[in-house]
C-alpha cells in the first residue's frame, strides 16, 4: 500500500515522497523578471519536505506576462533560474518551473501593446476587461517555439522540468475552452483541435530537450463557468497531451480560476485527477485547499492520485510537509 512518505519514480527521477509544493506566484521577481535572493530565500524555506517543487509561471515572451512575474523568455535569465534551481536541489527536492503566455489576462499598459487571444473576446477576470487581437496562425506557431526555447533555457538552468501551464484561464486554457475560443480554423472547434496548441508546444518541447527531462502540464479539467470545458471533452484533451509527452498531469481549474466558486471543501479537484488518471493513465497530481494530511494520505492510500499538492497550507506554514510527514509515519 503506498502512503504519503513513500518515494515515486517519474521518468528517470525519483521523488522523495508524494508532496509537491504547487506553483504560486509570489511577487517576489524583480520588475524585469529576473530571480532575486528574496524569491530563492522564499522558495528555500518552502522546499524543505515535499518531493517535487514546481516554481511558479514564468513568462515565455515578453509580451505575454503579467505583473512582477518571473520571467524566462530570454537568455539572460538562466543565471539567476540556475541559482534558483540549484537551492532547490540543496533541499534534496525534484526542482520544475511553471512556463506560460498569459494571453487575454495581459493588459496593454504593462506590455505594451493589445493582448491577443484564440479569439477577440473579454477574459471574464481580466482587470482591465480589455479586448484582445486573435492571433494569426503565424502568431500561434510563434508561441509553440517560444514554450520550446523556454524548456530549453529551463533545461540548462538546472531545472529537472518544466510545467506548460494549461489552466486557470491563460493562453492555453483560452484556447480549450469553448468560451473564449470561436476559432474555425484547425486551433478551434472540436476538443482535439482546442488542446492542438497546447499539444504541438510539448511535441516542440521534447525535440530540443534530453529523455531525462520531466515534461507536466497544469491542466484545466473544467472551467466552473457557465458553458464552459467539462470532463468530457477535457478527457479527450487529456489523451492528447499524455501522448504528445506529457508525463505528469497537474489537474486544476480552466477558465473561471483556482478553486469553483463558493468550494470550500478540500480536495475539490481530486475527482478529476482520479478520473483523468483512470482514463489516460498519466501520473496526476491531486489539488484543492488541502490542510489536512489525513485526507492526503488517504487520497494517495486509495490510489486516486499519484501525487498531492499543499500551496496555502505551506503559505502559512513551511514546515507543514515536515509535520504532516512525521504524523502519518506515526500513525503507520
Amino acid at each position: 500500500m503506498t502512503r504519503l512518505f513513500d518515494s515515486l519514480t517519474v521518468g528517470s527521477l525519483k521523488l522523495k515522497n508524494r508532496l509537491v509544493l504547487p506553483p504560486m506566484r509570489c511577487r517576489k521577481a524583480a520588475s524585469d523578471g529576473e530571480v532575486t535572493e528574496d524569491l530563492i530565500q522564499h522558495y528555500l524555506s518552502l522546499s524543505d519536505g515535499p518531493g517535487l517543487v514546481i516554481v511558479e509561471h514564468a513568462y515565455i515572451v515578453d509580451s505575454g506576462r503579467m505583473q512582477s512575474q518571473l520571467g524566462i523568455s530570454n537568455d539572460r535569465y538562466i543565471p539567476g533560474l540556475s541559482k534558483l534551481a540549484k537551492a532547490i536541489h540543496s533541499k534534496g527536492a525534484v526542482a520544475v518551473l511553471q512556463i506560460n503566455h498569459v494571453g487575454s489576462m495581459g493588459v496593454s499598459k504593462i506590455i505594451g501593446i493589445q493582448p491577443i487571444a484564440p479569439s477577440d473576446i473579454i477574459h471574464p477576470r481580466n482587470p482591465d476587461k480589455e479586448m484582445p487581437r486573435r492571433m494569426t496562425t503565424k502568431e500561434i506557431e510563434e508561441v509553440i517555439q517560444a514554450f520550446a526555447q523556454a524548456a530549453l533555457r529551463a533545461l540548462k538552468a538546472g531545472f529537472d522540468g518544466v510545467e506548460v501551464h494549461c489552466a486557470h484561464g491563460y493562453l492555453n486554457s483560452q484556447f480549450m475552452s469553448p468560451i473564449s475560443n470561436l476559432r474555425q480554423d484547425e486551433f478551434g472547434g472540436t476538443p482535439e483541435n482546442r488542446i492542438r496548441l497546447a499539444a504541438q508546444s510539448g511535441q516542440a518541447i521534447r525535440k530540443v530537450v534530453d529523455e531525462k527531462f520531466l515534461v507536466l502540464c497544469r491542466f484545466g479539467a473544467r472551467d466552473c463557468l457557465p458553458e464552459g470545458l467539462e470532463l468530457p471533452e477535457s478527457a479527450i484533451m487529456a489523451k492528447i497531451l499524455v501522448e504528445s509527452g506529457v508525463d505528469v498531469l497537474d489537474v486544476s481549474g480552466g477558465m473561471g480560476g483556482i478553486e469553483p466558486p463558493g468550494e470550500k471543501t478540500q480536495g475539490f479537484f481530486i475527482p478529476e485527477a482520479e478520473a483523468l488518471k483512470e482514463m489516460t493513465g498519466a501520473i496526476v497530481i491531486g489539488v484543492g485547499g488541502i490542510t489536512d494530511p489525513q485526507f492526503a494520505d488517504e487520497a494517495i492510500r486509495k490510489s486516486r492520485i499519484d501525487l498531492i499538492a499543499v500551496g496555502r497550507s505551506m503559505l502559512k506554514d513551511p514546515t507543514w510537509c515536515k509535520k504532516a510527514l512525521l504524523a502519518i509515519k506515526g500513525k503507520s
